[in-house]
């Protein structure tokens, strides 16, 4: 029964993630692919184990396909960013340190809550969240309204920092 189960979730991710990736959704097969299978989850009352060895070939692809992207040319156009993307990382880094420092203050943490405030990407991030066992759902929900924070807000900031030196 498990695999009927693992294969309904499967093939629900699947439609799903196309579907919210054919309407440009943000995060679209990422964040589809978890609406089907969590509705299948749900809709059956169960959890489904993904195998490890399934779910480390998943890892491994989106690995790769992330690492074929950078090439020679592209290491030496990316040379003059290095100084500002580590300056950017490092104080987005501090940041969502002072925010999960914030939220356990609170007693509003979250399972993950460094990666959840960490920055990276949504696939990313889940994807350590998910090797790491730890609060996946939670990490992936963070990222998720960041990524749709950031795409709405982009049309009404971008005019204000036009001026900016």
């Amino acid at each position: 029964m498990s695999i009927i189960n693992l294969l309904s979730a499967l093939a629900a991710a699947t439609v799903c993630g196309l579907l919210a990736q054919r309407y440009d959704l943000p995060g679209g097969l990422i964040l589809g692919a978890m609406v089907g299978a969590s509705a299948v989850t749900l809709l059956m009352g169960t959890t489904i184990d993904v195998p490890k060895s399934l779910r480390d070939g998943a890892f491994i692809i989106i690995g790769a396909a992330v690492g074929v992207t950078l090439t020679r040319q592209a290491m030496v156009q990316l040379a003059p960013v290095i100084v500002p993307a580590m300056l950017s990382a490092l104080l987005l880094i501090v940041a969502g340190l002072g925010i999960v420092y914030l939220l356990r203050a609170l007693g509003m943490s979250v399972p993950g809550d460094v990666l959840a405030t960490s920055p990276g990407a949504l696939s990313v991030m889940t994807a350590l969240a998910v090797e790491q066992g730890t609060g996946a759902v939670e990490v992936a929900m963070f990222h998720l309204v960041r990524v749709v924070l950031v795409i709405v807000s982009l049309p009404l900031l971008v005019p204000l920092l036009r001026g900016a030196p």
